[in-house]
């Protein structure tokens, strides 16, 4: 799970900050982290959306190429996403993992800065992994490089290596991450475990515009284990579903129904689905996925959900985070009702004062407020305080 991040020199992101990284864990502050469920509030046009837009990027950059990952999705190129084209975008990833042999929990920070050259062109400057070990003596976190590249060419730790031993490596692509490489292959357990966390992020857009359509025109036949980003294969997700396990179909279609208020009483909930889509069930179903994703994106999920739906889905969504230690929910919102089920800590606020086109946004934890922590210790719910204004005032 993502704990904490950096983004300097990208879109609206001059040099903001969200949660920890790994110099706050290394001096025992872990207070402000992003939580297994998080919700990220503010007015419009506060950078909530781009935010989110932006970790889209970076998971099409290490998965794919950086070249393609600016012209994919309608996106303009990085010369044009970037603030002042003078500069190198840099970003920095804390996460919380859980290690693949030992199945017990590390801490890995992933560093990335991109530059382009005097045509736009988009390039990977340099690359660098960073483990939180534990000293036994001390007991104490500090940090250990095991991967560090400057234009493709640095080292890495190498499998079985003792602590500290680093080998040469050189990426002859510019446009390739060396987490893209190296989280690929077997024996480089730290890079392979950072590589899943970030691939497996998952961006919800079922409340998008575009989703009836998507869901219309459908997508290529059979089984499919997980569903896409905008729902549209649901039929093949509950295809796949109840071929594998009919028993466990069945049981998953019910839990579901009996949890929607309006479709209690139908029976043949695929076909009810093809006629109207219902934008509950999906999320329902997503979080009900036997193969959880690392991190779940959603831009306002309670959207177009009536208020008896949204305590569902509110409800829902604790018990996934409950539920799965190393994953976790981000999701945006402008619904009061959403939040009372939140605590400060796990609410983060953006405000902007557009004194300036880019780069004036800032982002804060709510439960860094006295008031705000005070309010809630005295029994008044996030959505009460964030409605009584205490929250994105202006700046």
């Amino acid at each position: 799970m993502l704990l904490g991040c950096e983004i300097i020199n990208f879109d609206v992101f001059d040099d903001d900050k969200i949660g920890i990284l790994i110099e706050d864990s290394a001096s025992g502050s872990r207070v402000c982290r992003l939580r297994n469920m998080t919700a990220l509030i503010g007015r419009n046009n506060t950078g909530k959306s781009r935010f989110i837009n932006t970790l889209e990027f970076i998971k099409d950059t290490v998965t794919g190429n950086v070249a393609d990952a600016s012209i994919s999705g309608s996106r303009p190129g990085f010369a044009n996403m970037v603030i002042d084209k003078d500069k190198p975008s840099s970003f920095r990833f804390f996460f919380k993992v859980c290690d693949r042999m030992t199945f017990k929990s590390k801490y890995l920070q992933y560093e990335l800065t991109i530059s382009c050259d005097s045509y736009g062109r988009p390039f990977v400057e340099s690359e660098k992994v960073i483990r939180s070990d534990k000293d036994n003596e001390e007991g104490k976190y500090k940090s250990v490089t095991i991967m560090e590249t400057t234009r493709g060419k640095g080292s890495i730790s190498y499998p079985k290596a003792p602590a500290g031993v680093m080998g040469d490596i050189e990426i002859e692509d510019e446009h390739l991450t060396a987490l893209c490489i190296y989280g690929k292959l077997t024996g480089y357990t730290d890079m392979c475990d950072l590589y899943k966390e970030i691939a497996n992020w998952f961006f919800c857009k079922f409340s998008s515009a575009d989703h009836d359509t998507d869901y219309l025109t459908g997508k290529a036949p059979g089984g499919h284990k997980h569903l896409n980003g905008t729902g549209s294969n649901v039929k093949n997700v509950l295809e796949y579903l109840k071929a594998e396990n009919e028993e466990i179909y069945l049981a998953t279609i019910e839990k579901i129904k009996e949890k929607i208020p309006n479709m209690k009483k139908k029976k043949n909930l695929p076909s009810e689905l093809a006629a109207s889509p219902d934008r509950l069930f999906l999320y329902l179903l997503l979080l009900n996925d036997k193969s959880p994703r690392s991190t779940i994106f959603m831009e306002t999920p309670d959207k177009d959900l009536y208020h008896d739906m949204v305590d569902v889905l509110a409800d829902e969504m604790r018990e996934f985070a409950i539920s799965h230690k190393y994953s976790q929910i981000i999701f945006s919102t402008h619904n009061p009702y959403i939040m009372e089920d939140l605590a400060p800590s796990e609410v983060w606020v953006f405000k902007r004062s557009f004194d300036i086109d880019e780069g004036d946004v800032r982002i804060s934890c709510a439960g860094a407020d006295p008031l705000v922590d005070e309010l809630f210790r005295q029994g008044v719910g996030m959505g009460a305080i964030w409605y009584g204004g205490h929250l994105d005032e202006e700046i």
